[in-house]
């Protein structure tokens, strides 16, 4: 995996903050700024994802919890951008539409939708994640910023199965282990097929998935 930097916006003093923080500076060329693209998370996001890099966000009634830059280092210039990315970037708005229109008909109006993406290159990912969830929104859905996690042991048995087995599979443990309770819903998009630029969907209720597309 290409290396990461985690940037955690007000958790450092200013001077710490401008040694991480790739923006153009006194520490960064631009040069050295374009070299580097980077997404804004939040805390909780990142710390289920990367729990030795980030702090435990605050308990609920706690200080608000900081966003974080999530930054990785480019390794080709903008123009250059493999095919499947640019593919499934260019189409991404349409794409996002069609997919929660169809996962509108699940759930109710009391619905909290979990939304994650599971794509190859880890930026076009939160982007994906990024915009299904605003166009949830859009469409007046009640969307949390929480990824539900699973069991390591899960995750390890989930890991030997092909995709087609792999979210049903997710979904029901999930369900099991109180990750997804109801009302809550888990919309996931995602390539199972490393050689196509197709994104499909499922959603995750109460333990059942269901393919979108």
């Amino acid at each position: 995996m290409d290396p990461v930097t985690f940037t955690l916006l007000f958790f450092l003093p200013f001077l710490a903050g401008r040694v991480t923080d790739p923006s153009p500076g006194f520490f960064h060329t631009k040069e050295e700024a374009r070299a580097v693209e980077c997404v804004r998370m939040s805390q909780a996001e990142v710390y289920e994802r990367e729990p030795a890099r980030v702090p435990e966000p605050p308990p609920r009634g706690g200080r608000v919890p900081a966003d974080v830059l999530v930054c990785k280092r480019r390794y080709l210039s903008p123009d250059e951008r493999p095919a499947r990315d640019e593919a499934v970037l260019s189409s991404l708005r349409g794409e996002v539409s069609a997919i929660v229109q169809a996962a509108s008909t699940s759930g109710g109006p009391s619905t909290v939708w979990h939304v994650d993406a599971f794509y190859p290159e880890a930026i076009v990912a939160q982007k994906i994640a990024v915009a299904t969830r605003t166009e949830l929104v859009e469409r007046g859905k009640k969307v949390s910023d929480r990824v539900p996690v699973l069991a390591a042991a899960d995750l390890s048995v989930l890991g030997r199965l092909a995709p087609q087995e792999q979210y049903p599979l997710a979904c029901a443990r999930a369900f099991a282990e109180g990750a997804l309770s109801p009302p809550e819903a888990f919309l996931g998009v995602m390539i199972v097929d490393a050689r196509e630029a197709q994104l499909h969907a499922g959603v995750c209720l109460e333990g059942k998935w269901r393919w979108l597309r």
